[in-house]
């Protein structure tokens, strides 16, 4: 076998040897003081301030979508009433989860990457090292932190919205009962549910944390290194939710029903 095939398995070896590195760097630096809490709210209220809004642009049309749908097929059977069950079953469990953290790892996952492949071209980085003030610990660990805090936060505000759009459309167009509506909703959904969306809002915010920071961290080649590294690191976090989705989904439905 050629130099020529064998070059691109080796290469993406390294590449998850290098990843898994520093990996456990961040997770040194993160046991350790010193803790930098102002930086860790600025990096929240950032990633709060910047992905909000267009989630909610997101997850609400899609819970009226869900809505619509349901509701052509449950009429099939005369089911109509347990719409509400479906709604919250596929938005707090699947739909929300999903799609806000593809859309955090659009906005804030690229920004990030961003900023942090900005200050290692102005060797801002290499300053830091220079103080004694590790990077990791001033610059990985609160965006980490703030990822891992704000998804899960985002994701509990968009799914009620996305709730909110599936009951205008049911109650507004479609002239379903709005009591049969909430009814079914309290009755069928289970705070299972609700956590299990939580807890892998949480798994994809540290995913897109630690993806878009390494690609920042280790940019090369100016500029042009800085837009590709914010570029991959949109594509790769967006290919790793959706692979790792199927398996937390599995393990979710085998423990939590």
């Amino acid at each position: 076998m050629s130099a020529a095939m064998t070059a691109p398995v080796t290469r993406f070896i390294e590449q998850v040897g290098h990843f898994g590195l520093f990996c456990g760097l961040v997770l040194q630096a993160l046991l350790r003081p010193p803790f930098f809490v102002g930086e860790t709210i600025r990096s929240m209220y950032t990633i709060g301030f910047q992905c909000l809004l267009p989630v909610l642009a997101i997850v609400v049309p899609t819970g009226m979508v869900t809505s619509l749908q349901g509701l052509q097929v449950f009429e099939l059977f005369g089911a109509q009433r347990l719409l509400s069950s479906l709604l919250a079953e596929a938005i707090f469990r699947e739909l929300s989860p999903t799609l806000v953290s593809i859309m955090v790892a659009s906005q804030a996952g690229s920004a990030v990457s961003g900023e942090i492949g900005t200050m290692r071209v102005k060797e801002e980085i290499d300053a830091l090292e220079v103080m004694a003030v590790d990077p990791f610990q001033y610059v990985i660990v609160p965006r980490l932190i703030a990822l891992a805090v704000m998804v899960p936060i985002i994701n509990a505000i968009a799914s009620f919205g996305g709730i909110l759009g599936g009951y205008a459309v049911a109650i507004g167009l479609k002239g379903l009962n709005s009591g049969v509506f909430m009814a079914n909703l309290f009755s069928f959904t289970k705070m299972s549910h609700i956590w299990g969306g939580m807890f892998k809002a949480c798994v994809f915010g540290i995913i897109v944390a630690l993806i878009s920071c390494y690609k920042g961290y280790h940019v090369s080649g100016g500029a042009l290194g800085v837009g590709r590294a914010a570029n991959t690191t949109v594509v790769h976090s967006i290919l790793l939710i959706v692979a790792i989705n199927y398996f937390l989904t599995s393990a979710l439905v085998t423990l939590l029903g």
